[in-house]
């Protein structure tokens, strides 16, 4: 059964969780022929991993339902798209539970993570040297910043972006907060980063 929630004071940002509980047949079952998907879930040899990217689906098309059917196709950097470009979409999945995110104006991000104490181990690979004071070792607020870059690098679409030197946090002791990415080297880009107190972590990041 998804948890459905909205962005704060965003209307034209929805988000849903799922709480995978059901079978692959449930997942699709309940899953339809509302959204076509350019890739075969067949292929997925993992049997956990079918049933998040089944769950991840279902949550999008519980988003998508008020506006019709959709086709799904990736870039060629994976990143998932809807054939009508008007809306943008995001998914995530993590252990046992799956996300998806809609923008009715733009593009967007989304991550769901559980806390892990192997963050702390990588954590020289994706900390600013800014960040570094207020992460420490922390492991939840560790968490919350690789979740917020890797919602940002999902946004942004392509690959080889430095998540130490490009994706750059702040203000994420608030439940609404702000992240931003430098796209070149004299500029930078703010993108509006959400995170609800929830468990598992979900980071949802739109312009």
């Amino acid at each position: 059964m998804p948890i459905i929630k909205k962005g704060l004071n965003e209307p034209n940002i929805q988000f849903a969780i799922w709480e995978i509980t059901e079978s692959e047949n449930e997942l699709f079952d309940a899953l339809g022929s509302s959204i076509k998907d350019d890739e075969p879930l067949a292929e997925i040899k993992v049997e956990s991993r079918r049933l998040e990217s089944l769950a991840a689906r279902c949550a999008l098309q519980e988003l998508l339902k008020p506006y019709g059917d959709f086709e799904i196709y990736k870039d060629q950097f994976g990143k998932p798209h809807l054939r009508d470009e008007s809306i943008g979409l995001s998914i995530s999945h993590a252990k046992g539970f799956a996300a998806a995110a809609i923008n009715l104006d733009g593009d967007i991000g989304i991550d769901i993570e559980h806390e892990r104490d192997q963050v702390v181990k990588i954590a020289h690979k994706f900390i600013h040297s800014t960040e570094r004071e207020w992460v420490a070792q922390d492991i939840h607020r560790l968490t919350q910043v690789w979740s917020a870059k890797e919602a940002l690098y999902k946004l942004h679409g392509r690959t080889k972006l430095a998540f130490a030197e490009q994706l750059i946090t702040k203000n994420l002791d608030r439940e609404l907060g702000e992240g931003k990415i430098i796209e070149k080297k004299e500029g930078v880009s703010l993108y509006k980063l959400y995170q609800p107190n929830e468990t598992p972590l979900v980071t949802v990041i739109a312009y």
